[in-house]
This record gives C-alpha cells, sequence and structure tokens, in this order.
C-alpha cells in the first residue's frame, strides 16, 4: 500500500514529466501547435478564436446570457437562490468546452491554469470579495475513478492569482446520479443533501469563493451555497470557467453536442 509520501512522490514525479511534454508558454494547451507569440493564455491564434466569451447582458444573479428585457433568468426568477453571485468567463462551446472535456476528462491538468487567468479576470472585473476559496468537493469514489478534482485544481489556482487560501470545508457525502441527462429540476432533486460541511466556525462570517468547472443550471453550485450559509458563512460567490447558454426549465441541461458534461 503507497504512503502518502510515495503518492506525493509520483505525483510530483507526473507533474513534471507532463511540464517536459506540454511546457508552459511553448505550445497550445487546446491543439498542441506552436505559440509563435507571446500569449497571456497559452492558446494559438485559431483556438484563441473559437473561445466563445460570456459576453453583453447578463443575468445579475447567475450570469446567464439574457436575450429578453427581464430583469433576471427564468431559472433565478423561479427559484430560491442561495449564492449571491455567479459569474463565467466564457460560454461552454466551441473551444471552450474542449478545453473542459480535456481537464476534466482527458487527465490535463495543465489546463487549469489557463482557465483560472480568465477566471480571475472576472472575480476582479466584478469587484467580488472573498475571504477564502472552497471548490466544489467530489467523493472518494469520485476521485478514484476520474484521478483527481477538476474543481479543486482550478481553486489552487485562482489562490495562486488571487492571493486568497482555499480551505477544505465542503464535503460531498455520496455519490449521485450522473447529472448530464438531468434536466434542471431532476438535477436539484440529485443534489438534495450530499454536501456537508466541517469546521464550520473556520467559515462563520466570511465570505466565500466557490470554484467549480462548468455552471449549468446552477443547481450545484445553489446546493454548495445553501450548506454553506446554513453553516453561517455571509455572502458565497461562484466563479466558473463556463457556463451553458439560457435554456428552459423542461430540457436537458446541456448542450446537444455534448457527450461528457455531467455536472453544474
Amino acid at each position: 500500500m503507497k504512503t502518502n509520501k510515495t503518492k506525493e512522490f509520483f505525483k510530483n514525479a507526473m507533474q513534471k514529466f507532463s511540464d517536459l511534454l506540454y511546457p508552459k508558454g511553448i505550445t497550445c494547451v487546446n491543439c498542441g501547435a506552436e505559440l509563435i507569440a507571446d500569449t497571456r493564455v497559452d492558446l494559438c491564434a485559431k483556438c484563441t478564436e473559437g473561445l466563445v466569451f460570456n459576453e453583453g447582458r447578463r443575468c445579475p444573479i447567475c450570469g446567464i446570457g439574457m436575450h429578453n428585457e427581464a430583469d433576471y433568468c427564468d431559472n433565478c426568477t423561479k427559484y430560491d437562490k442561495y449564492f449571491d453571485l455567479n459569474r463565467s468567463p466564457l460560454v461552454y462551446d466551441g473551444v471552450g468546452s474542449d478545453l473542459i472535456k480535456k481537464l476534466k476528462f482527458g487527465g490535463k491538468k495543465y489546463i487549469a491554469a489557463e482557465l483560472a487567468k480568465l477566471m480571475a479576470d472576472e472575480y476582479y472585473s466584478e469587484n467580488i470579495k472573498a475571504d477564502v476559496i472552497l471548490f466544489v468537493p467530489m467523493t472518494d469514489k469520485e476521485i478514484k475513478e476520474r484521478g483527481y478534482n477538476q474543481s479543486e485544481l482550478l481553486a489552487y489556482e485562482m489562490s495562486a492569482r488571487l492571493g486568497l487560501p482555499v480551505a477544505e470545508n465542503l464535503l460531498k457525502t455520496k455519490d449521485t446520479d450522473r447529472q448530464k441527462k438531468l434536466s434542471a429540476k431532476e438535477r436539484r432533486e440529485n443534489l438534495k443533501d450530499v454536501f456537508d460541511v466541517v469546521g464550520k466556525e473556520e467559515i462563520k462570517g466570511k465570505n466565500i469563493l466557490l470554484t467549480d468547472d462548468v455552471f449549468t443550471t446552477g443547481a450545484t453550485v445553489n446546493e454548495c451555497a445553501r450548506v454553506l450559509k446554513k453553516a453561517g458563512a455571509r455572502k458565497v460567490f461562484s466563479v466558473t470557467a463556463c457556463i451553458t447558454r439560457f435554456r428552459t426549465e423542461g430540457e436537458r441541461a446541456v448542450l446537444p453536442c455534448d457527450n461528457a458534461l455531467q455536472d453544474g
């Protein structure tokens, strides 16, 4: 049985090997093409053009693109929201969805650093004031299957850019059905009472920044925020790398082209 020190050794060794294969600032993290100029995000010109930024009129609460004259999106109007604000720099489409899938299912953990740069921009542009960063947790079984928690990777990359500590006060206490085929209503039901908070005194009265990869219906972020507020958190802000396009309550909560997304 591997000790923690042995696991850490292999983890560091694999990271060094990955750094050799994909040297930072040399190749595009999406397609692998050589970067011919210095760029803030390690993407080639073609892949940068393929990013769909979450711009224009957005819901003041969840940040989803708005295509009518309503003050808030249907989802935020109809259901209680426990998180105070969500913002996402990218729409889950084009190269943005490619990056998420490669981070989440392709083992390309280095992509988290590039997404976190854009997420940090959202944090600063919205003038969010947080005390600590938490991430959407996974169960031990889920982490074993994937090998890591991509939301945790994003949290630590955000920490490096924002100068905020990362805490692990959120727990996922039981496995859930995969979310990708569920409607918004089914997602809310699927996530009831699956998160818990430990070390409640550590977050009491604090403003929390929650990180995740994709905001789909907001069910995951909202349930995490609910238990955090119940535990005494003052405010809960969320920044995710991507957000899906607007959809109605009865629609599947994923894009038609998606065959991998499972959270949100």
